[in-house]
């Protein structure tokens, strides 16, 4: 199905002031992670979700080669964020997670997350919310498949 210009235009312009705003209200997260690149900060969050990844799920969530991978942990590493750690399973396997500087930085990035959740919901009805969360959720997935037939790069 064709999108309009005039819709693609109409979606980036609510997208950019929605984020805007965000920003305008609240970018203390920004201001504390402004040391790291945009592929550091999605393996932050990553761990804060998951607790802990060995780097074989590292590499497959990022999308890049196993040395890229290690290459991004050793930065993160040496700048505090995270940390390594032997498997209780099998000490062979050395697993990734946060540091505790790491772990206060998911932190207030999720609490920031709930607030604006709560804000920018709260103005819609029962209805309206399960809409928006469904078409956002339709969105990502969008994006997910794009991302994995190789349509966008």
């Amino acid at each position: 199905m064709n999108v309009s210009h005039k819709q693609v235009g109409q979606f980036t312009e609510a997208m950019e002031a929605l984020l805007m705003k965000m920003e305008e209200v609240d970018n203390t997260c920004m201001e504390v992670s402004r040391d790291l690149a945009k592929r550091e900060f999605a393996l932050i969050v990553l761990l804060g979700k998951h607790k802990s990844l060995i780097m074989k799920e590292v590499s497959d969530f990022m999308r890049v080669p196993m040395s890229t991978a290690t290459g991004i942990v050793d930065k993160l590493v040496s700048k505090g964020y995270l940390m390594r750690f032997y498997s209780e399973e099998d000490r062979r396997i050395v697993r990734i997670g946060l540091s505790k500087y790491g772990q206060e930085l998911y932190d207030l990035l999720e609490k920031m997350m709930h607030y604006f959740g709560n804000h920018i919901l709260e103005g819609f009805t029962q209805d309206e919310r399960d809409q928006f969360i469904f078409l956002l959720e339709k969105a990502t997935r969008n994006l997910d498949f794009k991302l994995k037939t190789g349509e966008l790069a």
